[in-house]
């Protein structure tokens, strides 16, 4: 009896203390939605500031378990902005229903016994805005999300969106289920992202009122980053497709199949390195075969701070120019835009090469059944706010961004003719007429680079190396001045 009273008031103590501390965490839960809804403002303000959007929290009912409010995101630009995403009176809105930690209920369904402050299920709700969405999906949310607030303000994240299969006079949408997944730590200083995509179809009438469609099949997304200290992100990115179709009365004019690309940057001492590599296993041009391509960059001790004053400067020149865009009504305004932003780079590029760091094309290689061609260049930059230029002239300038720089292209002339071959045949050309048109380029080409002093050729190769280092060039094995370089071979006579 004794053992059966201590069970018991066991069970009942237990009780009291999730209750207390179900409604202890509700009300953090409450403060802590006005933090996520002024984070949400600050990022769509400074990464989005063209598309005019906010969020407000609408109402809170707290109860004891369980809580529910309401996201709503509304516009504030005008109707005539053509940047603006929503219309003045329209908005997304987003219900929630948190469930309070310790144990959130929704978790304990799930069987996930960890602590947390709330789980948080999300699903947009069907207003006039979105009544089409809801119409395709009958009458299904579009998207929904299921999300644990950890104590320390991390978040873990499984977001859905339904099928879609959308259709209006000249446009048309359709997709396979899109699911992602998403880790952040708190403040969003790390998180770790995975989005897996079926198929997706857009199709709609181009400028020519010609139907066109673009297909893109298993899309794979992975990243991994933080931010440094110098608050620019790093880490890791890898993204993969089956293929991507463009399409054109239902005719694939252009088809690539195994897409790769990855990414890796990390900073250490204030210095960013990393490399990017990119992968196509085959290129289809008019349904014809072009071939497949590798592409891999480096980037070494690069300025991780000024790198990130670059980006900063960058963005705030385009984004500025976005939000003034709907305004333009000129080629003289749009111009005066873009050499805006050129301004931009070109005052902040003392700060990119701070450090006198290092760039390389590792390699760009383009491959068909008929060989392999390669290009590659490294370049050794110099820090201008570093640099002892004494001379005056074309030289002087260049050496005081760059210290060295070295380019290599080998060209295979069967590959070369049969890619020439089969862009002629895209065209209308016969097959035995565009073999003796590529023919006639490839040996067009290496008899060219052979007279100026450009290329070596031999049987299978045209080949061309190039260096230059404080105001020499040196082609092949010829070496000059950059002034005689450039009046030699990037000169255009204007009498001929």
């Amino acid at each position: 009896m004794k053992k059966s009273k201590v069970t018991i008031a066991v069970i009942v103590g237990i009780g009291v203390l999730w209750t207390a501390g179900a409604w202890f965490t509700g009300k953090k839960a409450e403060q802590h939605i006005d933090d996520i809804v002024a984070q949400l403002n600050e990022q769509l303000t400074k990464n989005f500031p063209e598309a005019g959007l906010f969020v407000t929290r609408q109402g809170y009912q707290r109860h004891l378990f369980s809580s529910n409010t309401q996201f709503v995101v509304k516009s504030r630009l005008p109707a005539s902005d053509a940047n603006a995403l929503l219309a003045p009176g329209d908005e997304l809105v987003f219900n929630e229903k948190i469930s309070h930690g310790p144990f959130p209920l929704a978790q304990l369904k799930h069987f996930n016994l960890v602590p947390a402050l709330a789980s948080i299920h999300s699903e947009l709700a069907n207003t006039p805005t979105v009544k089409s969405l809801f119409d395709f999906t009958k009458g299904k949310t579009p998207l929904s999300a299921e999300t644990r607030v950890g104590y320390n303000q991390s978040t873990s994240s499984s977001i859905r969106i339904e099928p879609l299969n959308y259709q209006t006079e000249d446009s048309r949408l359709s997709s396979d289920p899109i699911t992602i997944a998403l880790t952040t730590a708190v403040e969003n200083k790390a998180f770790v992202l995975k989005v897996n995509a079926g198929k997706l179809t857009l199709g709609f009438d181009n400028e020519a009122n010609t139907e066109t469609e673009i297909t893109l099949n298993n899309l794979n997304l992975d990243s991994d980053s933080k931010l440094s200290s110098e608050g620019l992100r790093i880490g890791t990115q890898h993204i993969a497709a089956d293929n991507f179709v463009y399409a054109v009365n239902h005719k694939p004019s252009l088809q690539l199949v195994g897409v790769k690309g990855s990414s890796n940057l990390d900073s250490h001492n204030n210095l960013l390195n990393g490399e990017l590599n990119y992968q196509i296993d085959k290129i289809e041009w008019q349904q014809l075969p072009l071939g497949s391509t590798t592409l891999k960059l480096s980037l070494s001790d690069f300025s991780a701070s000024g790198m990130k004053t670059f980006y900063d400067q960058y963005n705030l020149a385009v984004q500025k120019n976005m939000a003034n865009i709907a305004h333009v009504t000129t080629q003289d305004q749009l111009q005066a835009m873009q050499n805006e932003v050129n301004t931009t780079v070109l005052q902040n590029i003392p700060a990119l090469l701070a450090g006198s760091p290092h760039f390389s094309i590792d390699n760009f290689s383009l491959k068909n059944d008929k060989g392999e061609s390669h290009f590659s260049m490294k370049v050794d930059f110099n820090d201008p706010a570093k640099a002892q230029i004494t001379d005056q002239g074309l030289s002087a300038i260049v050496d005081t961004y760059i210290k060295q720089l070295s380019a290599s292209l080998s060209v295979n002339k069967p590959m070369a003719t049969q890619l020439l071959s089969v862009i002629a045949q895209s065209q209308g050309a016969a097959v035995e007429q565009s073999d003796q048109f590529a023919a006639q380029q490839i040996n067009a080409l290496s008899t060219l680079g052979e007279s100026y002093h450009l290329a070596t050729t031999n049987a299978d190769d045209i080949s061309t190396a190039l260096q230059y280092s404080a105001g020499q060039v040196t082609v092949n094995d010829d070496k000059m001045t950059l002034e005689k370089f450039i009046e030699q071979y990037l000169t255009t006579d204007s009498s001929q």
